[in-house]
């Protein structure tokens, strides 16, 4: 068995979606050993395959007083995308539920996109008692849950408590906390990310995945998974100057201009949600879009035909007075 503590998944407010499973049967090819726990709304419970995971229901965690004050905040937002920041925050205090409640002091979450490639480096991390969250830099000042480790319960109470005490900032979203919570917790820091890629290894905070494979095409008016997009903000990880190898069994970022310099890659975001049942269809497809000629064409990306056809879905569906949801979600 591994001496990693459980990888935990949270769908909430939302049934989860074909990618997020691929996802968690990727890391179970990967890491068989690892304790996998997917947390979902109990009506999506029946719908996860028996032998993926396990499946606990929000509905059946004790809610922490924590949680509570979050659920009772009333928090005001100037756009349109409120359901989803609220749920991308709420997900730290159904993971304090659950380690509370079952007595787990250490975890690993991941994102529903985002998959484990390596486990080495993040023994090494637990190894070593002093410390309590760690997780990775989108940019300066933005944070990202992507794979957040959480070494003391007493880490993730302590963060909650901040969210907590900056939610009602106008706007004020997960990664913005996260960014911040890093200045003023000395017992909080990033994972190798960002520009703050100080060793062998670097993770995922969605600029690799979303460079190499596209960003998700639900997010843009022609459905095209387009590639090639490089963040300016600063702080944020050049993905330009790699292609992508396999070496020794590990996924490697690999100089072009410096074949000999080349960095692990931990973990993969995949921002376009395009996520195939097995490792090795991922990763071919990973290897073949990093040696592509990338221009126009290249950038533009593939039609997603599953987004073309839940907006015709979506739009009949609003046809329908009745119809309560009509948000038709297909993976």
């Amino acid at each position: 068995m591994s001496n990693l503590p459980p990888l935990i998944w949270t769908e909430i407010g939302r049934k989860p979606g074909k990618y997020a499973l691929n996802a968690i049967s990727i890391n179970r090819e990967l890491f068989p050993d690892l304790e996998r726990i997917l947390i979902v709304n109990s009506k999506y419970r029946n719908e996860i395959p028996k032998k993926l995971c396990t499946v606990v229901t929000e509905e059946d965690l004790h809610v922490g007083p924590n949680c509570r004050r979050f659920n009772e905040i009333s928090k005001s937002w100037s756009h349109s995308h409120e359901s989803y920041w609220q749920n991308t925050t709420k997900r730290f205090f159904v993971i304090e539920n659950y380690m509370l409640q079952h007595n787990i002091p250490k975890s690993i979450h991941l994102e529903s996109d985002c998959v484990l490639l390596s486990t080495e480096y993040l023994t090494s991390v637990f190894q070593d008692p002093n410390w309590g969250l760690r997780y990775t830099k989108q940019a300066d000042l933005s944070g990202c849950a992507s794979i957040l480790l959480v070494n003391k319960i007493e880490a993730i109470e302590r963060f909650n408590q901040y969210v907590l005490e900056n939610w009602q900032k106008p706007d004020v979203t997960d990664m913005d906390l996260l960014g911040n919570y890093v200045n003023i917790d000395i017992d909080s820091n990033y994972l190798p990310s960002g520009d703050v890629v100080n060793s062998d290894i670097v993770f995922d905070a969605g600029a690799i995945g979303q460079y190499f494979l596209g960003g998700d095409a639900r997010n843009n008016r022609f459905p095209f998974s387009d590639r090639g997009r490089i963040s300016t903000n600063k702080g944020s990880f050049y993905p330009v100057n790699y292609r992508i190898e396999l070496m020794k069994k590990h996924i490697y970022l690999v100089d072009i201009y410096n074949p000999a310099k080349n960095i692990q890659l931990g973990c993969l975001h995949v921002h376009s949600k395009r996520i195939p049942k097995t490792y090795s269809q991922l990763i071919r497809r990973l290897i073949r879009e990093s040696n592509s000629n990338r221009g126009r064409l290249w950038k533009l990306g593939r039609l997603d035909i599953g987004v073309v056809c839940e907006r015709v879905l979506s739009k009949i569906a609003r046809l329908n007075p009745k119809r309560v949801n009509s948000d038709v979600r297909l993976r």
